[in-house]
């Protein structure tokens, strides 16, 4: 029967498993289910029932009190998916009693998440099965940390270090092999990786589609041939702030195709060496 004029339809008389929470609530930020919660009693029991059900919650550079994350997440037991990124105030407990109720978790962001200790990366490694674990600007990945994650985890296939320094060149050897299945690694600003580092790295995981070591000053072209020669799935390179990783190299790496980023444009580099070419001086591109 079609609607009287009189009546209007509301938010909570839509269907909610299919409609509200598979089309409406996926477009919403926390901050604006958290607000829409304390409307009224309805909203409420709808935000419980949504988040009890849901697998993706993106908290990344959120505010709030470890108290209220509590008090949100309590109803999570179906998440897959979860960031928290950059939420410098979040710190173990919470986060670990979040953990435990999510054990289907395949994707962890703690990026620059520095109210945290090695603890709660412990738990996760333990009770859950990663394919994709961030920890970039994590001063807290102790050395125990990398070697909790070789013993735990087997399906990694999107690692980010960013910024860790309290590992060795053997750990990593050990982690490379490993995880021979990586297809994403972040390893930007680790001074202690050098061209042997990436010769384990390209020897063990040949599926690498995106590799980042921005900053990893130590590198030359030769560690990145061996990547280049071994990972004939890579797409993406970005290697900003790499000093030793010569034009020449890189302008030949965009003629195969790979997608490369750079302190300096590579295709304004390609175009200065073809230039150059045409006053009759022949070098390579």
């Amino acid at each position: 029967q079609k609607m009287s004029h009189r009546e209007s339809l509301q938010l909570l008389d839509l269907p909610w498993d299919d409609v509200v929470f598979q089309h409406i609530f996926p477009y919403l930020n926390v901050e604006d289910l958290c607000c829409l919660r304390e409307v009224s009693k309805g909203f409420q029991k709808l935000f419980i029932d949504y988040m009890s059900t849901c697998k993706k919650l993106d908290l990344s550079d959120c505010t709030m009190t470890n108290q209220y994350f509590q008090k949100i997440t309590e109803n999570c037991t179906n998440l897959q998916w979860l960031s928290v990124a950059k939420c410098s105030w979040l710190s173990d407990e919470p986060l670990i009693a979040l953990f435990n109720r999510n054990l289907h978790l395949h994707h962890v962001d703690l990026s620059a998440c520095s109210g945290l200790t090695s603890a709660a990366l412990q738990i996760l490694v333990i009770k859950c099965k990663l394919k994709a674990l961030l920890l970039a600007n994590c001063q807290w990945l102790s050395l125990d940390c990398w070697k909790a994650i070789i013993q735990h985890q087997s399906d990694l296939q999107h690692i980010s270090t960013a910024n860790s320094s309290d590992v060795d060149i053997q750990t990593l050897e050990q982690f490379f092999c490993k995880f021979s299945r990586l297809k994403v690694v972040e390893l930007d600003k680790m001074e202690l990786l050098t061209d042997v580092g990436l010769h384990h790295l390209a020897t063990n995981c040949t599926h690498i589609e995106t590799l980042s070591v921005a900053g990893c000053w130590k590198l030359t072209d030769s560690g990145l041939k061996k990547v280049v020669n071994h990972c004939l799935k890579l797409k993406l390179l970005n290697i900003q702030n790499c000093p030793r990783v010569t034009e020449k190299y890189l302008c030949s790496l965009c003629v195969r195709g790979i997608h490369v980023i750079s302190s300096c444009s590579v295709a304004y580099m390609v175009k200065r060496r073809k230039q150059v070419n045409y006053l009759g001086i022949n070098i390579q591109i």
